[in-house]
């Protein structure tokens, strides 16, 4: 009896002290902070939307009229367009925008400087409304534009929601004024295609070439830290070319800017240019309604994907996908278990990456089996049958953590001096007429759009 109450009296001091080395364990174990930027979803009201933020007609170097363009974008499905014609501004669709005739005449192999075709004002009231959709509309989105859309670097970005950029040529390798001055304008900016400028797929060792030129990390760090307005980088566009490496350079330039308090999102677009062309690459919105103020907040906040149908880097050369891509229905983040989970159908495969490197894979992402790998950022993308998915960077910290600012100098190339030589010559013409007048000539002047309203004027008839 004796001995009994004795155990008894053990098991109990056993079980009261259970719960202290429970916590004892869990407070051994890393905690982390997650910064989730899907964290204002309502996955079970908010609707996914389809949506082509970077494409051309003939308006600049496309050869496919403006009306073809927009029916083939509702025949593919989409619900938002924004048309980003080089150096000419996006507007109604059943008006002629401003034309960059230089650039038409250069790309004349395509655009044969045919006349501007805009939809009706039937049509176009057609297709916001969704007639032969079940009443499924496309989103107009207009003062799109390619930025630096002449510099031979292919040096570009996108604007948007602004009305800066009509006719700017810009200057190579300098994205930091037209985002400088976009800002100013109320507008936002994305850089397109890094890969085209910096070349990394030409170099002998392009996996480790952003490591070995750190001048292109800190370009592109150093701008997404100074304008908040500028939101991201396209990392796959077009067939994936020549920006397969960007999605290193993107990982670099997170754990640069993310101790700074700046993600930068991720974004897809197809850059098409001829029909057949529009459906390789695009963005899925996560937004509540379909609306311009809906979709601007969608980029900012970076409740989106970023869809491709090319994905060299991760599948290799030989992949399209073809049918459905991957989506995803729900994304839920733990922040007392560490985990981050992705809900989703139509996929193979997803793969967690950090730091540039594969960290792990599945549906379920736990912080502290990986916290060896994993630096101040985690993402993921998804791969299917119809290609490539790309989920926005969650932030990672762990608990007592100060990230630490490395420095982010600034890049003086080749930019400098030819800023410097195109503010002279902007100078210049403003005092000398003679100049100005044969700047319209070249650059305003499209006989295509302006002849016939001209002739009107004069009352000529034929």
């Amino acid at each position: 009896m004796k001995y009994t109450s004795k155990i008894l009296a053990l098991l109990l001091s056993l079980c009261l002290l259970l719960p202290c080395l429970a916590l004892g364990v869990s407070a051994a174990e890393p905690a982390y902070t997650i910064g989730n930027p899907y964290a204002s979803v309502n996955w079970d009201t908010w609707e996914q939307y389809k949506a082509q933020l970077h494409c051309h007609t003939n308006a600049s170097d496309g050869d496919i009229p403006l009306n073809e363009q927009i029916e083939e974008h509702y025949r593919l499905g989409y619900d938002i367009l924004c048309i980003t014609d080089h150096m000419s501004l996006g507007v109604p669709w059943n008006k002629i925008p401003r034309t960059m005739p230089l650039m038409r005449l250069v790309k004349y192999d395509r655009t044969k400087m045919a006349p501007i075709a805009p939809l009706t004002d039937q049509r176009r009231q057609e297709i916001l409304t969704g007639v032969g959709r079940g009443g499924r509309g496309m989103l107009e989105i207009t003062q799109g534009v390619e930025l630096n859309g002449a510099v031979p670097s292919n040096s570009h970005l996108q604007g948007f929601f602004c009305d800066f950029g009509q006719g700017k040529i810009g200057v190579d390798y300098d994205w930091e004024t037209p985002v400088k001055k976009a800002q100013a304008a109320g507008g936002v900016t994305v850089i397109d295609h890094p890969g085209f400028a910096t070349k990394a797929d030409y170099s002998d060792d392009p996996m480790h070439f952003y490591d070995d030129n750190p001048k292109w990390v800190n370009k592109f760090a150093r701008l997404f830290v100074e304008y908040p307005s500028c939101l991201g980088i396209d990392i796959n566009s077009m067939e994936d070319n020549h920006t397969h490496y960007d999605r290193i350079l993107y990982d670099r330039i997170l754990a640069k800017t993310i101790p700074y308090g700046v993600v930068p999102w991720s974004f897809c677009f197809s850059d098409g240019h001829y029909a057949g062309q529009f459906d390789r690459g695009w963005t899925v919105h996560l937004m509540s309604g379909k609306t311009p103020a809906a979709l601007r907040k969608s980029m900012e906040d970076g409740t989106f994907f970023g869809v491709a149908r090319f994905a060299r880097l991760e599948k290799g050369d030989d992949f399209e996908g073809v049918g459905d891509p991957p989506v995803v229905k729900r994304i839920g983040v733990d922040q007392a278990k560490g985990t981050i989970t992705i809900t989703a159908s139509k996929y193979d495969s997803i793969t967690w990456v950090s730091n540039g490197n594969i960290v792990a894979t599945g549906k379920t992402l736990k912080l502290a089996d990986h916290d060896k790998d994993i630096g101040c950022y985690v993402r993921a993308y998804l791969l299917g049958k119809g290609g490539i998915l790309y989920v926005q960077p969650f932030t990672v910290q762990r608990a007592g953590q100060t990230l630490v600012k490395e420095d982010i100098p600034k890049v003086f190339d080749l930019s400098v001096p030819l800023r410097f030589l195109s503010d002279t010559a902007e100078f210049v013409m403003k005092f000398f007429p003679p100049l100005r007048w044969l700047w319209w000539l070249l650059t305003w002047f499209d006989p295509a759009v302006d002849l016939p309203g001209l002739m009107n004027l004069i009352g000529y008839t034929a």
